[in-house]
């Protein structure tokens, strides 16, 4: 094996900084052919086709970690690997377009009502990372089917609800202190119901259901994220109360 290659012409070969070279040879993923005594490196072909690997399962989104891994394998199932690394994949693409859909929905709403609760937003952004998570939950004691039907809407029909959603937590908000009872918090909760019954199908014996089962969404802070303090979720807790005796959810037995 014939060292052809200084470092310099191999990075002008490949177009791979010396910088990046020296890195690869420090962490033992592709070393000289030959180091003199004085310390200059030389690179082989068979190193140009070694770096055309690295290049490749970089490319693919493989670590370096593992593409060492890989490198120094005798035997290598390229297929399972492969495999495995397209699973990943599509996973990190998901994670992106959901970090993307986010984005596009807090700008949409940033745009047309300025400054936003930080704590809204945050509550915003769980809605959106934790869907699946949320869709697994429901599944645990409404139909399957139903909880589809309940996810399978517009992106823009999104964007409306969540805008919609946004408002009336930001009035209820402003209300908080207020007479739970109070006309002004009343219309506030039955503006959210209504986004509620427009996602369920304005079915309120879902509703019957979660209380009959003692079933409480903010038992799990970090599934479902609350846009509001402990004190205002007790005081929305009351309102809402009050809100579905009138329409006649049993509420604690009473």
């Amino acid at each position: 094996m014939t060292a052809n290659y200084s470092i310099g012409q191999f990075s002008k070969k490949t177009g791979t900084t010396i910088r990046t070279l020296r890195y690869y040879d420090e962490i033992g993923i592709l070393k000289p052919a030959f180091i003199t005594e004085s310390g200059r490196r030389y690179y082989s072909d068979d190193d140009l086709i070694k770096l055309q690997k690295i290049v490749s399962l970089k490319y693919l989104g493989y670590s370096l970690e593992k593409i060492t891994e890989f490198i120094h394998m005798n035997e290598w199932n390229l297929k399972d690997s492969l495999t495995f690394q397209r699973k990943e994949m599509l996973q990190k693409k998901l994670h992106i377009e959901n970090v993307i859909r986010a984005l596009d929905h807090a700008l949409h709403i940033i745009d047309d009502d300025g400054e936003v609760d930080s704590s809204i937003f945050i509550s915003l952004i769980n809605n959106i990372q934790m869907e699946s998570e949320h869709k697994e939950w429901l599944k645990g004691f409404i139909e399957e089917q139903k909880v589809d039907a309940m996810f399978n809407i517009s992106e823009e029909k999104q964007l409306e609800l969540n805008k919609k959603a946004l408002e009336i937590f930001s009035g209820l908000k402003l209300q908080f202190g207020q007479d739970p009872a109070s006309s002004q918090v009343q219309e506030l909760i039955k503006d959210y119901m209504e986004i509620v019954h427009e996602i369920t199908g304005d079915d309120l014996k879902l509703i019957q259901d979660l209380y009959e089962k003692d079933i409480v969404i903010d038992d799990d802070p970090q599934l479902f994220h609350s846009p509001f303090t402990s004190e205002e979720e007790e005081w929305v807790t009351k309102a809402m109360d009050i809100y579905l005796r009138k329409k006649g959810v049993i509420v604690d037995g009473k």
